[in-house]
């Protein structure tokens, strides 16, 4: 995607047509992003939306020499880390109701054979539970330190890193056992 400075500037005069462009070539960046975060479309729907209007407002700031894109993103993620403390906060506890199963080994890597697509990956991420799912999201896609992330969620780098270890447990648990429905089929189309 290319968003030219004279798209940008257009915008920067308050011209209508430009706005219209410039959500429509942002649209569905933003509702990547904005999906990873909510489980629930018309959320992430809804997110990406405030989070244009943010670009809107703070383009001003915008430094034109530099892309845009890893500027939109850093909107984007401060707005989502922003809603998820702000539900937090709500909630009054940062693990509240979710389900912290026993788990014995570290899972450090996910093994994936190939038999997943990536919207089947999207899904098992989307069901992991809100802590789990943000902090996964921050940590191995967007590439945040849990110092970064314990910052932005105002939590410590141990909930960090415990969240982490939970939501790579609960992955590699659905990975497997879809892999292995996946292998039955297979099995059962071949005899």
């Amino acid at each position: 995607m290319i968003i030219d400075s004279e798209l940008v500037r257009k915008c920067l005069e308050g011209k209508r047509r430009a706005y219209n462009s410039l959500y429509e070539k942002l649209y569905s960046y933003l509702m990547n992003v904005c999906i990873r975060y909510n489980n629930n479309y018309d959320e992430a729907e809804a997110s990406a939306n405030e989070i244009f209007l943010r670009i809107i407002i703070n383009l001003k700031q915008y430094n034109s020499q530099k892309s845009i894109l890893p500027w939109v993103k850093t909107i984007a993620i401060n707005y989502l880390t922003d809603e998820f403390r702000k539900s937090k906060t709500q909630k009054n506890s940062f693990l509240m109701n979710e389900d912290m199963a026993p788990f014995e080994n570290e899972v450090s890597n996910i093994k994936i054979e190939g038999l997943l697509e990536a919207k089947d990956l999207l899904k098992m991420v989307q069901s992991l539970p809100t802590a789990c799912r943000k902090i996964f999201n921050l940590y191995a896609i967007d590439g945040y330190t849990h110092k970064e992330i314990a910052e932005m969620l105002l939590i410590n780098e141990g909930t960090s890193k415990t969240q982490l270890h939970i939501a790579r447990f609960k992955l590699q648990k659905m990975i497997e056992d879809e892999q292995n429905k996946i292998k039955a089929t297979q099995f059962e189309k071949s005899r």
